[in-house]
């Protein structure tokens, strides 16, 4: 189960004990059913969570086609410049110097692509202009079918990409708050409650025989392993590839990712254990629909990570 369904499950035995044996009870003017109201709200929280979840993902996904799409644009196109030119040829030399600057731009991130890339158009502009002006006239510089137009239009459409991700994953911040701000007042109501069960429990031999009812050992289970980023990539750009929150790993438990492909599985049954330096999954199939979550597992019990989804685009 997830954290906060610990919880609830402890307000529910709560209530029970309350209504079977103390059914006035009240904590700072809050009661049983109340205490049950907001146990039942962290389903909605949850599953608000959960989409906002599945909204980042698209987008950070996306934002990362984006990037691979325009970082083998920034590579490929120099060097198809440099094969359809002759630098034995000053004026052929002179426009593959102009490349130099786009060199000089490793594109690692978005934002050295973006860089690199708006270095090479003026380059590609050059270039063309000159194949253009032969006679006959040469073809305008591509590679797998794309150039200037294409690269053009993958710079123009990058920032676009990275705002929208980080729009999702602002609300996805806000939304993983929210619950757990509630879970967080469900357990200090469930702890408040069973202070003051144990202290009518004192007059109260039923109600002391009932407070084992009451599960108050939920922190003994393992923490969860956060999932930072589910990506495309890998293997023919067909893998899911998954980074884990930074401290969340437990090397005292064993750890694993699971995952289930919608309209495929029916259950999260395919499993691997969790690395963490990252997981590589698959390959799948283009418009498969993944669903993934972590299982940590100790002694005391397990705990589950909340759902991540990612819908496998062409590579």
């Amino acid at each position: 189960m997830e954290y906060y369904q610990a919880n609830q499950s402890r307000a529910r035995e709560t209530a029970a004990v309350i209504n079977t044996n103390i059914p006035a009870l009240t904590v700072g003017g809050v009661t049983a059913a109340e205490l049950l109201t907001l146990a039942d709200g962290l389903d909605g929280l949850a599953q608000a969570r959960d989409n906002s979840l599945a909204a980042f993902d698209a987008a950070n996904n996306a934002e990362n086609l984006g990037f691979l799409a325009l970082q083998g644009l920034v590579y490929s196109l120099p060097q198809a410049v440099e094969g359809d030119l002759d630098d034995e040829i000053p004026a052929e030399s002179a426009l593959i110097d102009l490349l130099a600057p786009v060199y000089a731009v490793k594109p690692r991130t978005t934002a050295f692509a973006l860089e690199r890339g708006k270095k090479l158009v003026s380059a590609l502009t050059h270039v063309n202009t000159y194949l253009a002006g032969l006679t006959p006239p040469r073809a305008a510089i591509t590679s797998g079918g794309k150039g200037v137009t294409e690269l053009t239009a993958s710079i123009a459409a990058q920032p676009g990409l990275q705002q929208k991700e980080e729009d999702r994953a602002a609300d996805a911040r806000a939304a993983r708050t929210t619950l757990r701000t509630s879970a967080t007042e469900l357990d200090r109501l469930n702890k408040r409650f069973y202070s003051r069960l144990e202290s009518e429990a004192r007059t109260n031999p039923a109600l002391a025989a009932a407070l084992s009812q009451i599960t108050t050992d939920s922190a003994n289970t393992p923490g969860t392993l956060g999932i930072r980023t589910i990506l495309q990539g890998g293997t023919g750009g067909l893998q899911v590839l998954v980074a884990y929150d930074s401290g969340s790993f437990d090397d005292s438990a064993t750890n694993t990712i699971e995952w289930m492909v919608t309209g495929t599985d029916t259950d999260f049954s395919n499993s691997a254990p969790a690395d963490p330096s990252g997981n590589a999954l698959g390959p799948f199939p283009v418009g498969s629909t993944l669903k993934l979550r972590t299982r940590v597992t100790n002694g005391n019990g397990t705990t589950t990570g909340s759902i991540r989804t990612l819908v496998i685009a062409a590579a």
